[in-house]
């Protein structure tokens, strides 16, 4: 992260790394049989996708990935959307998922993350302040339980049972 945020070469050669994997971003393809209903639903997966600057969070994401080793992304519902979809993608930085309370118990735990007994995780522990934050003394404790299922991990598995990231 140092590196990619103090040299120009590094910042640019994961800027083109993230720009080439994305792209413009995701393009949907329906195949369905009705060929009105498929342009219609197709239609507005780009309008969604615009509203939501689609192609710039999972740019983001990429290159996250490449300088932190992995990045988190939550999926929650905006109400402010202009779309009826409310789907949206709130990024958050790798050091907010941890579990400050090591009380805990810790068998299935791993920085943040908990997995049932077949290694899937089940739930991520989300900081509601990043702990660089001047205020975190007061606050550091806590944190959001986010199910499994609302989280996108983005991250390279070089080993077995590794649960988080290493940067590239």
């Amino acid at each position: 992260r140092y590196e990619i945020a103090n040299n120009s070469y590094a910042k640019g050669i994961c800027l083109t790394l993230a720009n080439d994997v994305i792209g413009t971003g995701p393009r949907l393809q329906m195949l369905t049989s009705d060929a009105n209903a498929n342009r219609l639903i197709e239609r507005e997966f780009v309008r969604w996708a615009r509203i939501v600057g689609l192609a710039e969070t999972l740019r983001t994401i990429r290159l996250v990935r490449a300088s932190d080793g992995e990045a988190f992304a939550v999926l929650t519902s905006n109400e402010k959307l202009a779309t009826p979809v409310n789907l949206d993608l709130r990024l958050i930085e790798a050091e907010q998922v941890t579990t400050p309370d090591l009380f805990l118990d810790t068998d299935n735990l791993v920085d943040g993350i908990i997995f049932d007994r077949f290694g899937n995780p089940t739930e991520y522990h989300i900081l509601k302040q990043h702990p660089g934050d001047l205020n975190i003394a007061k606050s550091y404790f806590d944190y959001d339980r986010v199910p499994a299922s609302s989280v996108i991990h983005f991250y390279r598995c070089d080993r077995p049972g590794q649960a988080r990231g290493i940067p590239d």
